[in-house]
């Protein structure tokens, strides 16, 4: 009876010991790390990095370890896992399933042999991809010119993926105002108002798609840039850096050349009349 209650806590801890995998041994651990984009687009694969390191009596070694990486949504039903043979010291990118619009969450971790490495949790923004369009203002900036790409089966363009357009104008250093919001829009030219223009301020365009996309002719995910850059047109470039500067260096050159000649042409006639 004695025996058994000795052998108690040892069938216990062994039970542990196969129940959970250690984290670490010792000196012998995994270190981890990933890359995992905030945001994706519907019905593409779903890239992300990562990189470990075994350790060995707390030394690096090239040792590969197995890769677990798992997907659940969380507000779509929807889950996923797979296991992926990585190399020791050397960063592996790998393409997961594409993914339905939605919330997720990406579960990463190595293991070798008993050893786990932490556990890395990642939430992640499924959406539709951005309407393609191209939008510029004219040479002189007295209109600006919008097209949506989306076009249906008969080549023409999509009605249904139409667009809002938001018109700004700015005066540094004050904010920017609202002047005109144009919406349900795939096709237009806007003559920009000859107050925007004569103020010598700065016309801004948004152009925002179905989805929400923002300037998304301008935005590049793989950089985190999930918000393109505004159109604009500044009507009183001339009367700003660097151009003013380069401005006045001409305007100061061609006054010393004006003043240089005078005063040649004035030595001359002295000289001549001498």
């Amino acid at each position: 009876m004695k025996m058994r209650k000795a052998l108690l806590p040892f069938t216990f801890i062994s039970l542990s010991l196969l129940l959970f995998p250690m984290t670490s041994a010792g000196g012998n651990y995994i270190i981890i790390r990933a890359n995992v984009n905030p945001m994706y687009i519907e019905n593409e694969p779903i890239q992300i990095q990562a990189f470990i390191i075994v350790f060995r009596n707390n030394k690096p070694t090239d040792e590969s370890a197995t890769l677990h990486v798992e997907m659940k949504g969380i507000n779509v039903n929807y889950s996923y896992s797979e296991d992926f043979t990585i190399s020791g010291g050397r960063k592996a990118t790998y393409a997961l399933p594409s993914l339905k619009e939605g919330h997720y969450r990406i579960t990463i971790f190595a293991q070798k042999g008993g050893i786990n490495s932490q556990k890395i949790a990642f939430e992640i923004g499924v959406a539709k991809a951005p309407v393609p369009y191209s939008a510029h203002f004219s040479s002189d900036g007295k209109k600006f010119y919008f097209q949506s790409l989306r076009l249906n089966e008969t080549g023409q363009i999509d009605p249904d993926f139409p667009f809002t357009i938001k018109l700004y104008s700015w005066i540094p250093p004050n904010s920017a105002t609202l002047i005109r919001t144009i919406k349900n829009v795939t096709e237009i030219t806007i003559s920009i108002p000859s107050s925007i223009r004569k103020s010598g301020g700065i016309a801004i365009v948004d152009v925002i798609d179905r989805w929400g996309w923002k300037n998304s002719a301008t935005m590049d995910l793989s950089s985190f840039s999930f918000a393109g850059i505004s159109a604009m047109y500044d009507y009183g470039y001339k009367y700003r850096e660097p151009f003013w500067s380069r401005r006045l260096s001409m305007l100061f050159a061609s006054i010393l050349v004006i003043v240089v000649a005078i005063a040649a042409i004035f030595f001359f006639v002295r000289w001549y009349n001498a």
